[in-house]
């Protein structure tokens, strides 16, 4: 009787869990999303970005995750560059305006460029 009561709240967990957790079971099962790092796919978004103006001075972008994550691994490449692709990278940095972008502006710090030093100060007083 105790084998047949366990192996009930064994099956019970289980579809438990598969309720609750179908959308983890299903991300994990399909394996991981690979994006493309080419031109193509950041002229095909940029079209989607939408701008609004505040006040004529302070412009905020609306990217999807999808833009997001293009857009740091792009900034990560552009960054082992040369003083233009890091100039390009702060620019990046500074459209997207997250957090996440830190990492690329801490480094900018470390430069040797004064310009890129003086940008990625100032895009960083912004998260203060």
């Amino acid at each position: 009787m105790i084998n047949f009561l366990a192996i009930v709240l064994i099956i019970i967990i289980i579809y438990f869990f598969l309720i609750v957790k179908k959308k983890f079971i299903k991300r994990n099962l399909s394996g991981k999303i690979s994006l493309p790092i080419d031109n193509s796919y950041f002229i095909k978004f940029s079209n989607t970005i939408r701008q609004k103006n505040f006040n004529n001075q302070v412009q905020s972008y609306i990217f999807s995750n999808q833009e997001k994550i293009y857009l740091r691994k792009k900034m990560i490449s552009l960054f082992k560059g040369s003083k233009e692709e890091k100039l390009e990278a702060l620019n990046i940095a500074k459209k997207l305006s997250d957090k996440s972008t830190l990492v690329i502006l801490r480094l900018g710090l470390k430069d040797m460029d004064s310009d890129i030093v003086q940008i990625s100060a100032n895009l960083i007083s912004r998260f203060k």
